[in-house]
């Protein structure tokens, strides 16, 4: 597909953008082939018209993050990748028992979980020990150690139809590691206000402490992986955690060229070094059919698998 007319656009707009964009530095996997093409807006009002012109040329196109969730293809991505560069300050809002405060899509969500608790609320620690940026945050409903962003969060603002929005919490289907904008590819997420309460700070501080420890204790030291690969199953299906099944199918440190099924953590798939994208997503496959047929239990992805497989 020719893109000159929307680089021409996008030149207009001053909107920054590169061509035949190798995709791989933007993924904690450390994979993945190029983009076609791959835009950076700098504020909503960029995305807005930007996802206005695309839609209306209906070309392909993906929304990028930190890409902490994210699987891309070893042949990248035949159309056009959005990243968007809106900052990592916060917009403090109402401030007293109760903090109001806007958070942009990318910023990174650690930095802002700290940033939040350094000011005496409470709520958000746990963020602190969720990597990639806010908006993929929002967009999965991430949460650990008994907490969802869900919880904190009072509006979210997106792009959609070519225009900025705000949606209300009620309205954007929040459930275990998803949401609305996960299972609506057309709504882009900028940034949201969270609602967060007063707290006692050397609490705050000691409970982001104990959750990096406890993070430590439990993940792999691998840093290239995309965190857990599966969900936990219902307890209505399943008492077990995912990695708890996937270890009784005997999976634990089974490699696939320069990938793992981590041996620390057997709901991570690791980067050894030299992996292709293509290895990560056979071990995947391997686990599904493996502890289906050991458990009868399908288990459902939580990273995102992106591109041709």
């Amino acid at each position: 597909m020719g893109y000159e007319e929307l680089q021409v656009f996008l030149t207009e707009k001053k909107i920054a953008f590169q061509t035949d964009f190798p995709l791989l530095e933007y993924t904690t996997f450390r994979l993945g082939g190029p983009a076609d093409i791959f835009v950076t807006p700098t504020h909503a009002d960029q995305m807005a018209q930007l996802q206005a012109f695309i839609s209306a040329r209906n070309m392909p196109v993906f929304l990028l993050g930190g890409g902490s969730n994210l699987l891309i293809s070893d042949s990248g991505f035949r159309g056009v990748v959005i990243h968007p560069q809106l900052g990592e300050d916060l917009q403090i809002g109402h401030q007293g028992d109760r903090l109001e405060v806007f958070v942009p899509a990318s910023a990174r969500a650690p930095l802002s979980g700290k940033k939040i608790s350094a000011l005496g609320y409470e709520g958000v620690e746990f963020l602190t020990t969720i990597p990639g940026h806010f908006g993929g945050s929002i967009i999965q409903n991430a949460g650990c150690y008994g907490h969802e962003l869900k919880d904190s969060i009072l509006n979210v603002e997106v792009v959609r139809s070519g225009n900025v929005e705000s949606v209300k919490n009620r309205d954007c289907a929040f459930t275990y590691r998803d949401s609305l904008f996960k299972n609506d590819s057309s709504i882009w997420v900028t940034g949201a206000t969270l609602e967060v309460g007063k707290g006692d700070l050397s609490l705050i501080e000691a409970k982001m402490v104990d959750y990096k420890n406890r993070r430590i204790a439990s993940q792999p030291k691998n840093r290239r992986s995309a965190g857990s690969i599966f969900k936990n199953p219902p307890k209505s299906i399943s008492e077990k955690k995912a990695w708890q099944l996937i270890d009784e199918a005997g999976l634990r440190g089974v490699r696939e060229g320069g990938a793992e099924i981590s041996s620390e953590h057997c709901n991570f798939i690791v980067n050894n070094g030299g992996a292709k994208a293509a290895d990560v997503h056979a071990l995947a496959r391997l686990i599904e059919t493996k502890v289906f047929e050991t458990t009868g239990v399908r288990l459902e992805r939580e990273v995102i698998f992106f591109g041709d497989f």
